[in-house]
């Protein structure tokens, strides 16, 4: 930073958005009010820089504000974020004196501070030691609360009237430290009796293992006399009139410090002279006169209205004194460098220096500078500078020594140009604004006020505004409040009365009054309070602005140019001395013009650049206003240009100095993802360094604009005034064909550059962020940004550099951050130039804009683009891709499309589209990119629920897509579906048959099938010609059926209806038979049968449409898989040794394979499931509330419950269609014919008849009837013994029918039933039958008769009817009846006998 400091220092004042939270601490010292409430004391404020000895010391400051009672300290890092890192201690009724210092030990922080009454200590935990034990960097001051006070904190309470001296008015502390890690505090308090009290406090006892609370320090107190005993006397017994100055040697201000390894105390005095005294002998061991040392020392000098003041810095040797005397007719500063000699202490003059008649605020010195702070008769704030010349003792601004560079530095001190206050008024030139919306920008650009200023602007119209209230909206919430007060203040003075006119010059008072209140409490939070120690900065009241160095462009915009010689400047810009000499000499023209610039003239040029009018233009409008309106300046400004050693060359120089590409646009690329690591990783990366950086790019580009402005302006006062400043033609030439058009174009590049400098970064929601990191994703572009960290940068370039930027432009900077040691002043401008560079224009580089559409900033991408779309050649088409990213976020889809299919035709041209887009190398054919390039951007529309726009997309790149292009398929598929999804199922269609792809195409088909389906457009699916996919059609329809839930989607009529209309009527029939198979099982209720029952009729129905012969169709049979372990033995008896695995386990081999079975089903089989279907179908309209479905019911099964269900004559049918049994089905209805009336019969059941009962067995008598075969009688026999079990008598047409069937086995039933009187009466009946007495009755066909057939008798059945009887013979009527049976039976025999005597003899004869 040498040859920048050289050219001089500019002030930074970085974000101020952040809401800060102060905790309050209040300590007691025990102070009495009415003693010390009185007391006046400086205000004051300063900071100290961490001795950079890790990465959590680099860039590292803490800063104070003193005002009365009341320490606000706060710690900051340029490089990390701290949270709770501002504390505000107040001492109870005590100020704090001047000299608060802050030191930095091995281990610990020290704060040393005295009050009135007491001494202060405050020890913190070194950032080195607490980053080790806390992981990642955190303030010291995170811990320090009012609990934890004590742990921090030592105080000595002074008795300070006790000698009589009266009480302190200053101080100054220091830590001597001793040859371990620690040492002790001295702290030295100036009395206004002109004694000091010198104060030690002892090192701080670490905590032991055996002693965790170690003691408090000791304390030792000493005063110090006057430094004579003749002047103790003098001041004490001779009158205040009669001395020549009142408290002479009183101490105006005074500083501690290590010289020779004994801590000194040094002061200036009212006298002006330099006095030192002895901390530990408590002497005064010099006096030094400073009038000696300067061209004043035979003068005598009025004292002035403010004090003497003394600053320090350094250590030991190195140390240096600065001195400020103040006297009415002149100020003086001088700088002593101390040196411990043998003979004693002495100070050697190195410097003096004569200040403006200012009010002093703050001096400090630095290793290579003096800071001086002032505030002007207007109370405007002066920063100067010069630099220290150690070894030099004149009398004089001795400024003359010579540098490195063979040049002279200028005399005496110089300005730090600072920051300026924002104007007073808000120029209202934007015809296009509402008033509110001027204002709202003006308040709320980055960098202009600070949110505490505009909260307490805010606090006039609203009183309960606190930051808790504004929560995490930060400036936006604030903004709102602003505009919900001013709505109602305009509200309250708005009537009903009033014009329109009227109204708007109430909005605008309204909103004029807020920003006067605004800009007034601004101009109080910007008073200057003290300098930070090392001089880079000044802290004020409410903001803490930094110092860094400038370069030659910004000497010559900010006025000091006259300053530069050519030595200082040269090898900057050009090596040539002609051109460099050339450079220096425009800057005389250009201030010219700059000065007769009004503000107005140069809004409205601003204002015409952001509405997209070319510049050059607007400069020649300018020159001649500026020409027209002042004669003088057309006369002055062309004897300059006449005289300029070459205006060409030194334009050159300037616009060369202006291109941040260095002429090379192609040469800005860099590397994604690139970490700069070792010393520099991390550098400015905190809020405040990344707000630092972005506010020297704002000034950067603010500065350039202006400067690329004032040149175009010169250049077309040159072309005017030709004539008059002896323009060659030649170099008129030049000017119109290319220095202007450059001039212009740079112009524009830093007009974008500064908009994206003071864009306001927005805050994205959660959804944004993670639309964005679909879109990337969609995209193939990797993870994109972090997320936004929760403390918002106030811009979106800080925003940026916070991101991937920063580590960018530290890599891109590493050789110039290598090369500095001068911490962040060094970096700054290194890495300002490398952001500038990644957000400039004219370069292929689009890092900035990329990571601001993915971070959510669309309204700062919008208008960026906006900015660059009339004149940007470079990456035009890029900067349209991600515009039309960003518009697809806010909503904008059409517009977003349009944009995206204009950057179609730089994929080729562009490394952003090609490489990063569409994914390509080197040698990626053209043809490639572009059909990559479509892909992904289909994808990104689809991402975002823009089908048709993706449509559009889809058509344009199968229009540049090749016929054989693996992408054409791809193509296709989207063409397909987006067609689909718009129900153009004609276009869905034809795109399918155009895709090249078999395998997409059997995927777009399955589509098409489901969807036409899902809309019920089975006519349209049925009537495409499918041609060779007609089988894929089949497929995909037979897959979908027996995938899907037959219940919901059939897909089986679907198929059915295909195959019908292709006039395949097995297919056809095969379909309804699955479809029935799986309703069988799947099917629910009725309806699940009637369909079931559809299927088999239609089934049916296919089949009687092909000839008999073909009338069949195949049912698979699932087959049949061996256990394992049958295979395992087959394969051990086959000889064939068992497989095992690496690890020795046994493993089985695979199954044998076999071949599917099949069942061939005919017509009639077919009939007889739907007949089973159709039993089903009655029992669920006969039985409601008996379950059916799960599965399959067998024949059988079907028969018992339309037994149960008293469909009998269905049952029968059933029976005999599957050849079964109807023995059952007599037996149930026999049942029924006993208990008609049990149940209510169903509607569908037999019993269609008047008489229940009667019917009942009419139908019995029937379906037996029907049902026996021939002479048997099992059904007879079921029937009867199901009427006997419910001893029921048997009807008279079952006996008689009986009888004729099988008399003998009706007998039988009888006895085995108990009915011995009916068995008796039977067994006579069939006896006489025999006989020959009526043998018809009882199927009989003869009675017993020689000549006739044989006849037989049940001789078992007797047998056991004889032996029941015999069992009952003591009831006379059983005895009766086994008499008569008995008898009977012995007729019986006597005729057998004769019978077969008679047959024998016929037999005989013949």
């Amino acid at each position: 930073m040498a040859e920048q400091q050289q050219l001089g220092f500019r002030e930074v004042i970085p974000d101020q958005s952040a809401l800060l939270q102060w905790r309050n601490i209040t300590i007691d010292t025990g102070a009495a009010q009415s003693t010390l409430q009185d007391i006046k004391v400086p205000e004051y404020g300063g900071g100290y820089a961490f001795t950079p000895v890790c990465p959590a010391t680099r860039n590292r400051y803490l800063f104070w504000r003193v005002c009365h009672d009341v320490v606000e300290l706060w710690e900051e890092s340029l490089d990390h974020d701290f949270t709770h890192n501002h504390i505000q201690l107040r001492f109870a009724d005590t100020p704090v004196l001047e000299g608060l210092s802050v030191h930095e030990t091995q281990h610990h922080v020290y704060i040393l501070l005295a009050t009135v009454s007491s001494v202060h200590r405050f020890c913190f935990p070194h950032p080195q030691v607490s980053q080790g034990s806390k992981g990642r960097p955190q303030s010291i001051l995170s811990d320090l609360t009012f609990h934890t006070l004590k742990d921090y904190h030592y105080l000595h309470l002074l008795n300070t009237t006790a000698a009589g001296e009266g009480l302190p008015h200053t101080a100054g502390t220091h830590l001597v430290t001793s040859e371990g890690d620690e040492g002790e505090a001295v702290f030295v308090l100036g009395q206004s009796g002109g004694a000091l009290l010198v104060v030690v406090m002892s090192p701080v006892s670490a905590p032991t293992h055996h002693l965790p609370h170690p003691p408090p320090p000791l304390v030792a107190a000493h005063t110090i006399k006057n430094s004579s005993l003749m002047n103790r006397l003098f001041t004490g017994f001779v009158p205040g009139m009669f001395r020549s100055v009142e408290g002479c040697e009183t101490v105006s201000s005074v500083v501690v410090l290590n010289v020779g390894g004994e801590a000194m105390a040094m002061g200036v005095c009212r006298d002006t002279r330099v006095r030192a005294w002895s901390c530990h002998r408590l002497q005064c061991i010099l006096a030094h006169d400073t009038l000696e040392n300067t061209a004043e020392a035979s003068r005598k000098l009025t004292p002035g209205a403010q004090r003497h003041q003394i600053r320090k810095e350094g250590k030991g040797e190195s140390a240096v004194l600065g001195v400020f005397l103040t006297f009415a007719e002149k100020h003086l500063l001088l700088v002593y460098r101390p040196t411990s000699t043998p003979q004693g202490l002495s100070l050697t003059h190195l410097q003096t220096l004569y200040p403006p008649q200012h009010d002093l605020v703050d001096f400090c010195l630095s290793s290579s500078h003096i800071w001086t702070l002032w505030t002007d008769a207007n109370n405007d704030t002066q920063l100067m500078y010069a630099g220290l010349e150690d070894g030099y003792g004149d009398r004089g601004s001795s400024c003359d020594n010579n540098s490195e560079g063979g040049w002279r530095k200028p005399p005496g001190l110089r300005l730090v140009v600072l920051e300026p206050s924002p104007d007073r008024e808000v120029p209202l030139t934007d015809p296009f604004l509402d008033p509110r919306e001027v204002y709202l920008r003006e308040l709320f650009t980055p960098n202009r006020f600070s949110a505490h200023t505009l909260r307490k602007a805010l606090s006039i119209y609203r009183r309960s505004v606190e930051p808790v209230n504004l929560g995490e909206g930060g400036m936006s919430r604030l903004q709102e409040e602003v505009e919900a007060a001013l709505r109602d203040q305009v509200e309250a003075r708005v009537t009903s009365d009033m014009t329109r006119e009227e109204v708007s010059q109430v909005t605008l008072e309204a909103w004029a009054t807020f920003y006067s209140h605004t800009l007034q409490y601004h101009q109080v939070g910007q008073k200057p309070v003290g300098l930070v120690g090392s001089g880079c900065g000044v802290v004020r009241k409410q903001v803490v602005s930094w110092v860094r160095g400038v370069d030659v462009l910004e000497v010559v915009v900010c006025g000091d140019a006259d300053d530069v010689v050519a030595g200082a400047v040269a090898g900057v810009v050009s090596e040539d001395p002609g051109v460099t000499a050339a450079l220096l000499a425009l800057a005389r023209p250009l201030r010219l013009l700059r000065t007769a610039l009004a503000p107005e003239q140069a809004a409205a040029f601003s204002l015409d650049l952001h509405h997209l009018q070319p510049p050059d233009q607007l400069a020649g409008d300018l020159a001649s206003c500026l020409l027209g309106q002042e004669p003088d300046l057309g006369s002055t400004l062309s004897r300059q240009l006449a005289g300029l050693p070459g205006l060409v060359p030194g334009l050159w120089a300037y616009l060369h100095a202006l291109q941040l590409d260095q002429g090379l646009p192609d040469s800005l690329a860099l590397v994604e993802g690139s970490n700069p690591g070792g010393e520099v990783d991390g550098a400015l990366g905190g809020r405040a360094g990344a707000g630092l950086v972005g506010a020297v790019v704002q000034q950067m580009g603010r500065g350039r604009l202006e400067l690329c402005r004032d040149l175009l302006v010169l250049q077309q006062a040159a072309l005017l005034l030709a004539h008059q400043s002896r323009l060659a033609p030649d170099a008129a030439a030049t000017l119109r064909s290319t220095l202007l058009p450059k001039t212009a174009l740079l112009t524009q590049a830093y007009f974008a550059l500064l908009h994206l400098a003071s864009a306001p970064a927005e805050r994205p929601t959660r959804s944004t962020l993670e639309a964005a990191r679909r879109q990337l994703a969609a995209l193939s572009l990797g993870p994109g940004p972090s997320p936004p960290p929760q403390a918002r940068p106030a811009t979106v370039l800080e925003l940026f550099f916070m991101g991937t930027g920063g580590d960018q432009a530290r890599t891109a900077a590493r050789h110039a951050l290598d090369q500095t040691s001068a911490g962040w002043a060094g970096q700054v401008l290194p890495l300002a130039a490398t952001v500038a560079q990644l957000a400039w224009p004219i370069s292929r580089c689009l890092a900035l804009l990329e990571w601001l559409v993915w971070a959510g900033q669309h309204e700062a991408v919008q208008q960026y683009v906006r900015l660059l779309q009339p004149w940007c050649e470079w990456n035009s088409c890029s900067r349209k891709f991600l515009l039309g990213v960003s518009l697809l976020n806010q909503g904008e889809a059409s517009k977003a499309a349009a944009l995206l299919l204009a950057a179609w035709q730089g994929v080729s041209a562009e490394d952003f589209l090609a490489g990063r887009v569409a994914g390509g190398g080197p040698d990626t054919p053209e043809q490639q990119l572009r059909v990559t390039y479509c892909l992904r951007v289909i994808r990104l529309l689809e991402q975002s629920g823009q089908g048709a726009l993706a449509l559009l997309v889809a058509q344009k790149g199968v229009t540049a897509a090749a016929t054989d292009s693996h992408a054409l398929a791809a193509l296709y598929s989207v063409v397909f579906k987006h067609q689909l999804d718009l129900h153009h199922h004609d276009e869905a269609f034809t795109a399918l048959l155009a895709c090249p792809s078999h395998t997409r195409r059997r995927d777009l088909l399955r589509q098409l099938v489901v969807a036409l389906h899902d809309r019920r457009c089975l006519e349209t699916l049925i009537e495409y010609q499918y041609g060779d996919l007609a089988g894929e059609v089949v497929t995909i329809l037979e897959n979908r059926a027996r995938s899907a839930d037959i219940l919901i989607n059939n897909y089986y009529h679907l198929l059915y209806a295909f195959h019908v209309s292709k006039h395949n009527y097995k297919k056809a029939a095969c379909v309804m038979y699955e479809c029935a198979l799986r309703l069988n099982v799947e099917g629910v209720g009725e309806r699940g049968v009637k369909q079931q029952a559809k299927c088999y009729l239609a089934c049916i129905n296919c089949l009687h449409h092909i000839p008999s012969d073909q009338a069949w169709i195949l049912k698979p049979v699932p087959r049949s898989v061996p256990s394992e372990e049958a295979s395992q033995d087959c394969d051990m008896d086959g000889g064939i040794s068992p497989k095992r695995s690496s690890e020795g386990a046994p493993v089985a081999p695979p199954l044998p394979r076999t071949r599917p079975q099949v069942t061939v089903l005919e017509l009639p089989h077919i009939q007889r499931e739907y007949q089973l279907v159709h039993a089903r179908l009655l029992l669920l309209r006969s039985l409601p509330d008996i379950p059916l479905s799960g599965g399959p019911l067998s024949p059988s099964d079907t028969i018992s419950l339309l037994t149960h269900a008293r469909l009998f004559k269905e049952a029968v049918r059933l029976a005999r269609m599957f050849e079964l049994a109807v023995t059952p089905i007599l037996k149930g209805l026999a049942n029924t014919c006993l208990h008609p009336n049990s149940h209510p019969p169903p509607p569908q059941t037999d019993a269609n008849f008047s008489d229940a009962e009667e019917g009942w067995w009419s139908l019995l008598k029937q379906l037996l009837e029907e049902e026996e075969v021939g002479k048997q009688s099992v059904l007879h026999h079921a029937v009867a013994t199901e009427l006997l079990h419910y001893s029921s008598s048997l009807p008279t047409w079952l006996t008689d029918s009986y009888k004729m069937r099988n008399l003998g086995e009706l007998l039988a039933l009888y006895v085995r039933k108990g009915l011995l009187g009916e068995a008796t009466e039977l067994a006579l009946q069939y006896v006489d039958a025999v006989m020959g007495h009526a043998p018809e009755q009882v199927g009989v066909s003869s009675g017993l008769h020689e000549t006739g057939p044989a006849v037989w008798l049940p001789y078992t059945a007797l047998d056991q009817l004889l032996l029941e009887l015999d069992e009952v013979r003591q009831h006379h009527q059983y005895a009766k009846m086994r008499e008569r049976l008995t008898h009977k039976l012995a007729t019986y025999r006597k005729l057998l006998e004769q019978v077969s005597h008679l047959r024998a003899t016929v037999l005989l004869r013949g």
